[in-house]
């Protein structure tokens, strides 16, 4: 019998039978939840030596160019980020003058915003696609883990990870690499899927955030707390949030199966706005869905913002500081 890597406690089967309905990598995959904590484990999960390989082929990093990235950069505004749900993104709770660690900084736009925050930034990413990008934006980017031993003498004020930790197959020496990166009382701010959100409740095994097998762990507070305190952290803060993108997304999924092995038009690597008008053009074709889409984009906002209060959001946020 399996048992939590977190508590130790017995398992449930909690879904099987996955596949990824996004970039089209092969094979199927099992969700085991722990009866206790509620955290929740892929089988079989990506071992650390594949990963980068594994991204470096199936992820959308290899489109990125230096100056689609540049493009990319921006500060939202607070009242809009809000209203959009993201105003959680991990690193642009930084303070000027810090040194940030960003892990899974992909393309290096959280490297680019950090700077423009007034922060000295460093970052780690695993898929060799983004050293061509690092090297001409001149940007610190060691090709790896946090785990390894780069940018040697250097403790860092933050470190931050947006939707990243779910990714690792290892998440408690993860956090206690984290601790390790850190100056005395300084903060880890992360964010990552809630499963137990009211979406994950609803849509079940059709929730966006099963994202196999990129996605080896699955949280609920109770478990996350318990990885905090055993890596040496104390919890400042934790909430839900939930962009309203991922919403549509998730919407669109309920109406797109693609086939194993096949790559989905939601998650395309086009440009954004061209994404949303392609395949809300696909999807207008019916009346009923049309309605669903135009009724959502009312609602979504409200909707949104109030699941977040309760805590029942599709993404946490945290704050962690180091004891």
């Amino acid at each position: 019998m399996r048992t939590c890597i977190l508590c130790h406690k017995k398992v449930k089967l909690a879904y099987q039978n996955l596949y990824d309905d996004r970039y089209g990598a092969p094979g199927r995959y099992t969700v085991y939840q722990c009866s206790s904590c509620g955290f929740g484990r892929l089988f079989p999960n990506l071992g650390k030596q594949e990963i980068g390989r594994f991204y470096a082929k199936y992820y959308p990093l290899a489109s990125q160019t230096s100056e689609s990235v540049k493009n990319s950069v921006r500060i939202p505004n607070q009242i809009g980020a809000w209203l959009r749900g993201i105003n959680k993104t991990a690193h642009r709770h930084i303070r000027s003058g810090s040194t940030v660690l960003d892990i899974g900084c992909g393309s290096g736009i959280s490297l680019l915003e950090i700077e423009k925050l007034g922060g000295s930034a460093f970052g780690v990413e695993p898929d060799h696609n983004a050293q061509k990008i690092a090297k001409k934006l001149n940007l610190r980017i060691h090709q790896g883990f946090i785990t390894d031993n780069f940018f040697p003498g250097i403790k860092f004020d933050y470190v931050t990870a947006s939707q990243v930790i779910e990714h690792d197959p290892d998440p408690n020496t993860f956090m206690k690499a984290v601790n390790k990166r850190l100056k005395d009382k300084g903060q880890a701010i992360l964010s990552f899927p809630n499963v137990g959100s009211l979406a994950q409740k609803m849509f079940k095994e059709k929730w966006i955030h099963w994202h196999v097998p990129y996605h080896c762990n699955f949280f609920t507070k109770k478990s996350f707390t318990r990885l905090a305190k055993l890596s040496g952290f104390k919890i400042k803060e934790i909430k839900t949030t939930t962009p309203n993108l991922w919403t549509i997304k998730q919407v669109r999924m309920l109406f797109t199966k693609p086939e194993e092995g096949k790559t989905s038009p939601v998650w395309s690597v086009k440009t954004q706005s061209s994404q949303v008008r392609q395949t809300f053009t696909s999807l207008v074709k019916r009346k009923f869905i049309t309605s669903i889409i135009m009724l959502l984009s009312l609602l979504i906002i409200p909707v949104n913002r109030i699941v977040d209060l309760f805590g029942q959001g599709d993404s946490f946020f945290v704050i962690l500081e180091k004891k």
